[in-house]
């Protein structure tokens, strides 16, 4: 497990790396979770073991705890575990319960990175390119080192007059698809990305991912992608670029 990965899922569990289990379900009060919608429970599970973690505010490690530890690591993350853990849940907190589990995949190096050539044009979208209402956002994304310009988007431009631009008018009249670069203070960077309906399929994510991945790791950093498990074409980018299913997660 790479240190800065491993420091990622510490962090989010709000526990030590090695308070998560070989196997079976353990439940345990975090103070990292709060009291507001998908931070009032997390199960995290890693490809490596078996076991899986799930961290809660107290009334919902009390109202889930039997039931959770009565499950196998599988049956947890499989449509019965998460079932069974709604049923369990007060309804208020059930309520925000993911529907499927999340997928997050990791690039540490390029011998692994499978970089495509690119069908599309790629550019880069720097702090001149930041749409209006976004520069808040777009800067508390950067490295904290980028003091001045820096690029924090990659994005491909169509050249069909017929498709309307429906979601990402503001990166132009013609934008494609656009993967923002997101930046954590650990040198982990995870990925925004958003396809023009019309022209999914096509390839633009793929590019624009992996021009953005290249990118990742030539500032030392460790490529991030995650994606719900029932969007497959999402989950296909990470794995026809080289990327490893690291770890699966829900929240409510």
């Amino acid at each position: 497990m790479n240190d800065r990965i491993a420091k990622w899922i510490e962090s989010a569990a709000g526990l030590p790396f090695r308070e998560f289990p070989q196997d079976g379900v353990l439940v345990h009060v975090s103070g990292t979770r709060t009291d507001e919608p998908k931070n009032r429970l997390l199960a995290q599970r890693m490809t490596e073991k078996n076991g899986v973690l799930i961290t809660g505010i107290p009334r919902v490690v009390e109202a889930i705890k039997e039931c959770a530890e009565s499950m196998t690591g599988w049956e947890l993350f499989s449509p019965f575990g998460l079932a069974e853990i709604k049923r369990a849940l007060p309804p208020e907190d059930a309520k925000h319960l993911d529907k499927t589990y999340g997928f997050d995949f990791f690039l540490t190096d390029r011998e692994n990175f499978h970089a495509v050539k690119p069908r599309h044009k790629v550019i880069p979208l720097h702090k001149i390119d930041i749409p209006c209402g976004a520069e808040k956002l777009r800067m508390g994304e950067r490295r904290s080192t980028e003091k001045d310009d820096f690029t924090w988007a990659f994005a491909c431009y169509h050249s069909d007059p017929n498709v309307p631009a429906t979601v990402l008018p503001e990166y132009g009249r013609r934008c494609a698809s656009v993967a923002a670069i997101i930046w954590r203070s650990d040198g982990l960077a995870g990925f925004g990305v958003v396809t023009e309906e019309a022209l999914r399929g096509q390839g633009y994510a793929l590019d624009v991912v992996s021009v953005g991945t290249q990118f990742i790791l030539d500032q030392g950093g460790v490529a991030w992608y995650g994606a719900y498990a029932d969007n497959i074409p999402s989950l296909r980018i990470p794995q026809r670029l080289g990327y490893s299913l690291v770890y699966s997660s829900f929240r409510a």
